[in-house]
């Protein structure tokens, strides 16, 4: 039996794969969810676990084979692939071109010409290449990429968007026969290596081998229980220690602090490599612990991808013209509009066209905030410890009217460094601070810049630009064969008003991918959604009439009265739509 570890770079492989898996006998695969270095992650940990072959994809799998011995089958893009995906953005609007390695831009550029695509293709020889020539790509007009793993995130990071070519059940079933092939010539030679592996993983102490650049190529079983290899890399204390017994070619013993516990690390030179050998030391040692504040009220990243807003209507391009506009100074910024249309996502797009080096992006969630934790923050001098980076206050018409005041004297109190905040809101904020129930001087203080985002309904022209973007990032995550939405389905999605806006598109579309099993959205599974959708709010808008300051008997009183009105006094479908039945209904309304 042929023990083989599936790594795919994307969560619809990973599903394909596991059909196939049930399907395969003379294979037994095991099937993981990984990406570039964390692919090479899963795949060092599966060569010490005696697996024969590893299965992986495009640049997944090249990184895979310059990091473990054991032989890599390479999942092949096939036309059939490169069509489908040609398909699938042939309904997009905006300049496309297909970037990628001559495997794939070589059977691409002649299906193109065949079916008559207005698509170009560039071909790239090198990994480093890519940012480069998306670069000029987008100097040039282009806003949509299409490729492989590597090339669609580089395409996000510079705002443009990526669609992924994925791989079918066809490629699949070629890298299994591959898969056969090459386990027969290495055979041998995995039953040495998992002979001595074997040997090295009975030992208890945990054993590491470590190469001149730092890079761990091999650890046995108690070393990578006790440590993530990448942390380790990167700890300074073993970069000393490997630079050192490099220099003198002589064992060295040295503790090291690691994971919050210390270690007697033994060195010992072999040829290129340096082996490590760990023994715990001073079992009985604290753990510090962080401060009392709510992390789930405050978010921290150093870094953000960047997620390109998506429209082509006049109100949404003037919104980004404002974006450019204010990223180029650091005063105060004000985001409103209504729940669901891509306020964070702008705030998100300040800080990264503000960000020069590694300043933080820090999320305050207004709405579960509290007035201790805000103290506690105060008294941490939080706010001025974080002055470099970019403070974002997320629905800040949630905060009651003491903690506004309190907020106001953080931002008077400001000492030579001045804080960049950008804030969030709803619609109706400048009326809250003429009614009094938003404190105007924390208003006047941070509305210095004003953003204000139309809802979806008032840019329909986004609605079928959106669509498409969704359907493509869809695409690699569920791995089904929906390629686009017919013109009918269009046309509805794109009547509704969507008082949920952008947001509550995006699951929509989502719902309807998932449960849609031919290639393209129809208009009746739109029709059904939607109709379930509008049903949806009536009942939210009848519950929000509803008074709950009652006894349990009053409440439910009232929602029979609502039901019996809605149902234009007919008992029979209002007990039908309650779950009880006429004699019960009849009971309750005595």
């Amino acid at each position: 039996m042929i023990k083989a570890l599936v790594i795919v770079p994307y969560e619809g492989l990973y599903e394909m794969m596991k059909e196939v898996a049930q399907e395969v006998e003379d294979i037994q695969l095991q099937v993981e969810l990984g990406n570039l270095y964390e692919g090479v992650a899963i795949a060092k940990e599966a060569e010490n676990n005696g697996y024969h072959v590893i299965i992986s994809r495009g640049g997944t799998a090249s990184m895979i084979q310059e990091a473990v011995s054991i032989p890599v089958i390479d999942i092949q893009v096939s036309g059939y692939d490169v069509l489908r995906i040609l398909t699938l953005v042939k309904g997009f609007s905006r300049k496309a071109a297909i970037v990628g390695f001559s495997n794939i831009t070589q059977g691409a550029a002649t299906i193109c010409k065949l079916l008559d695509f207005d698509i170009n293709t560039f071909t790239i020889t090198r990994d480093i290449e890519v940012k480069e020539k998306l670069t000029n790509l987008k100097n040039l007009g282009y806003e949509v990429v299409i490729g492989d793993v590597v090339t669609v995130q580089a395409a996000k990071q510079l705002g443009l968007t990526g669609v992924l070519i994925t791989s079918g059940k066809e490629a699949i079933i070629e890298a299994l026969e591959e898969t056969r092939r090459t386990y027969r010539m290495f055979s041998r030679l995995q039953q040495d290596v998992s002979l001595f592996q074997s040997i090295l993983d009975c030992n208890q102490q945990a054993i590491g081998i470590i190469n001149r650049e730092n890079k761990i190529v091999y650890g046995n079983e108690s070393f990578n229980k006790e440590f993530h290899w990448i942390k380790l890399e990167n700890s300074t204390n073993i970069k000393e220690l490997i630079q050192e017994t490099a220099i003198t070619r002589e064992k060295q013993t040295k503790t090291v602090h690691i994971n919050d516990s210390f270690w007697k690390i033994t060195t010992c030179p072999q040829e290129d490599n340096i082996v490590l050998f760990f023994e715990k030391n001073l079992p009985n040692q604290a753990i510090v612990q962080g401060g009392d504040v709510n992390l789930n009220a405050i978010e921290f990243h150093t870094s953000a991808p960047y997620i390109p807003i998506s429209g082509k209507s006049e109100q949404i391009q003037k919104v980004l013209k404002v974006i450019n506009q204010y990223s180029r100074n650091e005063e105060p910024v004000w985001i409103s509009g209504e729940k669901g249309n891509g306020k964070e996502l702008t705030a998100h797009s300040i800080y990264l066209k503000r960000k020069t080096m590694n300043e933080p992006f820090i999320i305050l969630h207004c709405d579960i905030l509290s007035a201790e934790q805000l103290k506690d923050l105060m008294n941490e001098d939080f706010f001025q410890k974080y002055a470099n980076g970019v403070i974002f206050l997320k629905n800040i018409d949630k905060l009651n009217s003491n903690m506004q005041k309190e907020l106001y004297q953080i931002l008077k109190n400001e000492k030579d460094k001045k804080l960049q905040w950008i804030v969030s809101s709803d619609d109706t904020i400048e009326e809250k601070v003429r009614n009094g129930t938003f404190y105007p001087e924390l208003y006047n203080t941070l509305a210095q810049l004003k953003i204000h985002i139309p809802p979806l309904r008032e840019r329909r022209k986004d609605i079928e630009d959106l669509v498409h973007v969704f359907i493509s990032e869809l695409h690699p995550k569920y791995g089904n064969g929906v390629v686009g939405i017919r013109l009918d389905a269009l046309e509805e999605i794109t009547n509704y008003d969507w008082p949920g806006n952008v947001e509550q598109l995006k699951q929509v579309i989502e719902r309807l991918f998932i449960q849609t099993h031919s290639y393209y959205i129809e208009k009746d599974e739109v029709e059904t959604v939607l109709k379930r959708l509008e049903q949806q709010e009536k009942t939210r808008d009848a519950l929000a009439q509803i008074d709950i300051s009652g006894t349990l008997e009053e409440i439910e009183q009232q929602v029979i009265n609502k039901v019996l009105e809605e149902e234009g006094l007919n008992q029979s479908k209002a007990a039908k739509r309650l779950g009880i039945n006429r004699s019960t209904l009849w009971r309750k309304l005595k």
